[in-house]
């Protein structure tokens, strides 16, 4: 028995044991709405075979701001499948407002990223704007209206293709529906931590070697979370999995083309007016 203990001590990998770290783990589980041992769950619910109680640090009180956003994105991010395979159910406004946090902070750092490209291209930019009141408008006005089209067209993008895994997982036999969307939502860490604002705060915070390692991550973060996702909170097969994610992810290439093409009519009718 010992000697088993030992063997999967060993296999589990530093991912693993750095993504629990973050997640609260009681060694007492008790409920947090009525704190009796014996209720199973007012607020939160066991979400693991081990009947462990993760709480996602963004819905964890008693934590500072910045705090919350930036574990509950690092756990999204670089512990996809860790995070995503036990997500817990738990208030859509929640994780709503986390993606609206998230994506505002990403999209404003693409935002300076694009400006400060402008003035390398155009130096002489700020000195119209300031001579020019109409042309300082129209780009204010312009770019504030992009900004915020663009950030609700990420949320919505990321609900989108987490509603379409509920979906697809409908489809092959799938349980627990319902949490797509908060799989969604909190997937909108990912920008946060691979769009350059946030790899910049990971270099500085982590070093450039965490950031380096973060930048590969748009791409494979919503693969592994969507099949871990699927596997861990619908029970699917890792094969049904992969098949059930690649179809959800054909359901959201049409609304991304709507919602891209509407973001583009919105920009052209700032700028005009």
């Amino acid at each position: 028995m010992g000697a088993s203990v030992d063997a999967r001590s060993k296999g589990r990998t530093v991912r693993d044991d750095s993504a629990f770290d973050l997640i609260e783990v009681p060694a007492t589980v008790v409920c947090a709405g009525c704190g009796d041992p014996a209720c199973s769950g007012c607020v939160i619910e066991q979400t693991n075979q081990s009947g462990v109680v993760a709480i996602i640090p963004w819905e964890r009180p008693g934590l500072g701001f910045w705090r919350r956003l930036w574990q509950t994105s690092t756990l999204a991010t670089l512990h996809a499948r860790t995070f995503f395979s036990a997500l817990p159910e738990g208030e859509v406004s929640t994780a709503l407002s986390f993606a609206l946090v998230c994506e505002a902070i990403a999209v404003s750092g693409l935002g300076l990223g694009g400006a400060l490209i402008a003035l390398l291209i155009l130096p002489a930019l700020p000195g119209l704007m300031w001579d020019d009141p109409a042309l300082r408008s129209t780009i204010v006005r312009g770019t504030a209206a992009g900004m915020v089209m663009l950030v609700f067209a990420m949320v919505s993008l990321h609900a989108i293709h987490g509603v379409a895994l509920d979906a697809a997982a409908r489809r092959y036999g799938g349980r627990r529906f319902g949490r797509g969307l908060r799989f969604g939502l909190y997937a909108c860490g990912w920008d946060l931590i691979t769009l350059p604002l946030g790899l910049l705060i990971t270099a500085l915070s982590s070093g450039f070697a965490a950031a380096r390692s973060a930048v590969p991550l748009g791409l494979t973060a919503p693969a592994q979370a969507s099949e871990a996702f699927l596997v861990g909170m619908h029970g699917l097969s890792p094969e049904t999995a992969r098949l059930a994610a690649r179809r959800a992810a054909y359901f959201t290439i049409a609304p991304v083309l709507v919602t891209l093409a509407i973001g583009v009519f919105v920009v052209a009718a700032a700028l005009r007016g």
